[in-house]
């Protein structure tokens, strides 16, 4: 483990227990630290514990199946085309592109139209396959080695929603980043446990699967100590979110990443999340993604194959 891993595991005394169940009401312990206000499972599962699950269980646990649905394929390129557009400006200059945990393979698929060198990461065994064999993508079932890469491989490096997943988050980053070039970019996004208090149904947060819940601070102080630094021209249109991009900077120290003010703002909201009423949300949240889920299950059954859909997507960028 890393010396980050101090920080992320947090002191004894500032430990407070958030909840004893996960989303579905299984036994599962979350706590925060009232020192950082990071949120994790307790406790953390090992190497070999999360090998196993997520090249086996994971996708059918938390997605329900094997290999996407066209329903998926169709979000999932929405989102990867909506991200590309709006950070155009740093994505075109990266000759040289990783995806780490590259999912269904829909960034990874959009970039190498674009003419980029891409490669990609995913554990799961079947969705690593589906990469392979439906869109024809680079794409290594692998888990996280300082070897797989050289130093200084890769011109950009995204990490989208997988860093909640790893057990050593600030030791995966510098582990990560030392693939970067000089002046590279790491661009790293995950759940924002804000956004999930005020969103999600009461008590449907927290997954086996998601080690770690962050927020806009506790992303940016992971990030710092593993000597990562927020890139000065992305920083404008990521304030107040959990996705950000990143380039080698000055390490923070771990009082650097204390942060008890912030600690208490997220205990606030996860006390709201399971005390709040919130009936009159509940009740129009199901209505809006029911009819994003038909209007997306619509087109997918019309859309053709997952490779006719990636290369419409492609055609639009």
């Amino acid at each position: 483990m890393s010396a980050g891993f101090d920080w992320a595991l947090g002191r004894p005394e500032d430990l407070e227990i958030v909840s004893e169940t996960d989303r579905h009401g299984r036994p599962l312990r979350t706590v925060i630290d009232m020192g950082t206000g990071l949120v994790r499972n307790d406790p953390i599962p090992g190497d070999d514990e999360l090998a196993r699950f997520y090249a086996e269980e994971y996708r059918t646990a938390y997605k329900g199946a094997a290999r996407p649905r066209r329903r998926q394929i169709v979000r999932n390129f929405r989102r990867a085309a909506a991200h590309i557009a709006a950070f155009r400006d740093v994505i075109d200059p990266a000759m040289r592109v990783l995806d780490v945990g590259a999912g269904s393979g829909e960034f990874l698929y959009l970039v190498h139209t674009l003419g980029k060198s891409a490669h990609g990461i995913e554990p799961n065994r079947g969705y690593a396959e589906y990469c392979r064999d439906a869109l024809g993508l680079d794409v290594a079932s692998a888990h996280l080695a300082p070897d797989l890469f050289a130093p200084g491989a890769f011109d950009l490096i995204r990490l989208n929603h997988v860093l909640e997943h790893l057990n050593d988050p600030v030791g995966y980053l510098e582990m990560i980043a030392a693939w970067l070039a000089p002046d590279g970019l790491l661009q790293v996004e995950v759940p924002n446990i804000e956004v999930y208090c005020r969103a999600k149904s009461r008590g449907g947060m927290f997954h086996y699967g998601h080690i770690f819940n962050f927020n806009p601070w506790t992303l940016r102080a992971a990030a710092g100590l593993a000597g990562l630094a927020e890139a000065e021209e992305t920083a404008p249109r990521s304030t107040d979110t959990t996705g950000a991009f990143f380039r080698i900077g000055q390490r923070w120290t771990a009082e650097n990443a204390r942060n008890p003010e912030n600690a208490h703002q997220v205990r606030a909201l996860i006390r709201h999340h399971y005390e709040g009423d919130r009936a009159a949300e509940r009740r129009r949240r199901p209505l809006s993604k029911l009819a994003h889920r038909i209007e997306e299950t619509a087109t997918g059954l019309f859309a053709g194959t997952p490779r006719a859909i990636a290369d419409r997507a492609a055609a639009r960028l």
